[in-house]
């Protein structure tokens, strides 16, 4: 070898004892988990980009209108839609989200649950549903939002609601849950709205 030669693998092994550590953070860090290659930390499928959630007028359980913004905004929401009715998938969702977010103990404070209903459709007695938030409207501005994706629309599906109004994350009815219960501890973990 010339000492050019030489001089130039120097030149490289200095370049990359101090920028290798850099490169491979950044691989591990962003080359992993970045750009949908399926191997991401959440549990649910990810809604990418993130889409803002229709501002709807809504009625609640006591006849008052009120702005689905001013209801989904400000906190972590989980959300159920019921446009046709509140059938045995809803409810078996309804009681998995129940249980999860008993499970948040202190934080539990920041995540409502939210139940949005058809504006005429008949619901079953929500009695053991004391947390539960209920709201009726014309839901087809909601679902023509949501993506095309298998299942993304099914009756029991859940969507995690971001605290300023986005839909973040959606897990098909009939999951263990376990998704989802990781997915909100580690976003109340981390975030410091809502």
């Amino acid at each position: 070898m010339n000492r050019q030669t030489l001089a130039r693998l120097k030149l490289l092994g200095v370049f990359l004892i101090f920028l290798g550590p850099l490169a491979l953070a950044y691989l591990m860090y962003y080359g992993l988990s970045y750009g949908g290659s399926g191997l991401g930390t959440n549990g649910g499928t990810l809604i990418s980009p993130a889409r803002p959630l229709p501002d709807i007028r809504l009625t609640e359980a006591g006849g008052e209108p009120v702005q689905s913004g001013a209801v989904l905004e400000q906190e972590w929401t989980i959300l159920q839609l019921a446009p046709a009715g509140c059938d045995a998938t809803c409810l078996e969702s309804l009681d998995e989200t129940r249980q999860i977010r008993a499970l948040l103990h202190r934080r539990a404070a920041r995540v409502q649950r939210v139940l949005l209903a058809g504006g005429d459709v008949t619901l079953p007695d929500l009695g053991q549903q004391p947390d539960l938030s209920i709201y009726r409207g014309d839901l087809a501005p909601f679902l023509d939002t949501m993506e095309d994706k298998a299942g993304a629309r099914d009756s029991g599906v859940v969507y995690l609601i971001d605290p300023l109004g986005n839909w973040m994350l959606y897990y098909p009815p009939g999951g263990d849950g376990e998704a989802l219960f990781k997915d909100i501890k580690h976003l109340l973990k981390l975030s410091h709205i809502g």
